[in-house]
């Protein structure tokens, strides 16, 4: 006798009630909107996704946006277009956060991510500089890492020390800041300060534990269709390349202190434990801080529940205990 599937939008009674009743509307839309569609292959077909993701997501950002009002500034980081994100309230600090967007390495841009930046400036007090890097399938692993260290020279040949600035990505663009910073550490240049990952994807091939065993259980996230723009990224070759995917990297020989966030209730749950025990066997700092039930990328998902301002509130800590000038106040 067959088992029934399990409910991937059944929401756990064990996480607060605020997150519950985020949790409920999301799935309420997420229902409505849940589609079958084939995989993007063509360039258009790329661009036309891109374009309806983007147009909801600002929707969806602009009452944040509204109510906080942050400066939110178009720059260039060496030829690398970027957004600096700035928090309303008047705060100094010569710290700042490069932020690397998630996105499934194929969608998304700095635009249409303001919204975890705009809560990480307003819960740290750090001005957020927001890269846009060219997605995947356009480019790979090599060059999106590099256009991460480029912007970062670029703000070290500004005048900034190493020290005074940390990395910050989540989902994908965890997978990209972990993998970057193996990638300049082994170029020998000056390792930034600290890195904040919320949700990393840190191995393409999907071989952790929770890729399985939670995949039926993510209300976020659907396997096949993660698994298609993870190999997006790079190609069958470079799968366990740990610039590509740093689960596999050397921790041995150095890496900045990494505090992971992310919840128990996430296909990619794995790939969080696993860059953990990678980096704090090996000797390095590394901090896996987890919460009850929550979904993928649930402090910015969740913004405003006692889970989302407890995981921004150990960010804020995390930043001010690795940074080397006087935190904002």
């Amino acid at each position: 006798m067959s088992e029934e599937a399990p409910d991937k939008f059944w929401i756990p009674d064990t996480i607060s009630p605020a997150a519950k009743a985020k949790m409920e509307a999301l799935v309420s839309y997420a229902r409505a909107y849940q589609t079958n569609e084939a995989p993007a292959v063509t360039p258009e077909d790329w661009q036309a996704r891109r374009q309806v993701r983007e147009q909801m997501m600002e929707v969806f950002n602009a009452p944040l946006l509204e109510r906080l009002k942050p400066s939110i500034e178009d720059v260039i980081l060496a030829g690398i277009p970027a957004l600096k994100v700035t928090p309303n309230t008047p705060r100094f600090s010569e710290d700042i956060i490069l932020y690397v967007h998630g996105g499934g390495f194929t969608y998304l841009s700095a635009r249409s991510s303001l919204k975890s930046a705009v809560l990480m400036a307003e819960a740290t007090g750090y001005t957020i500089y927001s890269i846009d890097y060219t997605l995947a399938p356009e480019a790979k692993w090599d060059e999106i890492t590099m256009q991460v260290i480029t912007a970062y020279q670029a703000l070290l040949n500004d005048g900034h020390s190493a020290g005074q600035i940390g990395f910050f990505g989540d989902s994908a663009g965890g997978s990209i800041v972990a993998g970057s910073t193996l990638r300049l550490r082994d170029m020998g240049l000056p390792m930034p300060a600290a890195l904040l990952l919320h949700s990393p994807s840190t191995d393409l091939s999907g071989a952790g534990d929770t890729f399985t065993t939670l995949a039926f259980y993510d209300p976020g996230l659907e396997k096949e269709d993660a698994l298609y723009r993870l190999s997006q990224y790079a190609e069958p070759d470079d799968l366990k390349n740990p610039y590509a995917s740093p689960v596999y990297g050397d921790f041995s020989i150095g890496f900045p202190p990494t505090l992971i966030q992310t919840g128990t209730r996430e296909m990619l749950l794995s790939d969080s434990v696993r860059l953990y025990q990678a980096i704090e066997q090996e000797g390095g700092e590394a901090v896996l801080d987890l919460y009850e039930g929550m979904p993928h990328v649930f402090p910015s998902l969740l913004d405003g529940t006692p889970e989302s301002d407890a995981a921004y509130a150990r960010a804020k800590k995390f930043w001010g205990e690795h940074f080397k000038s006087k935190p904002p106040g």
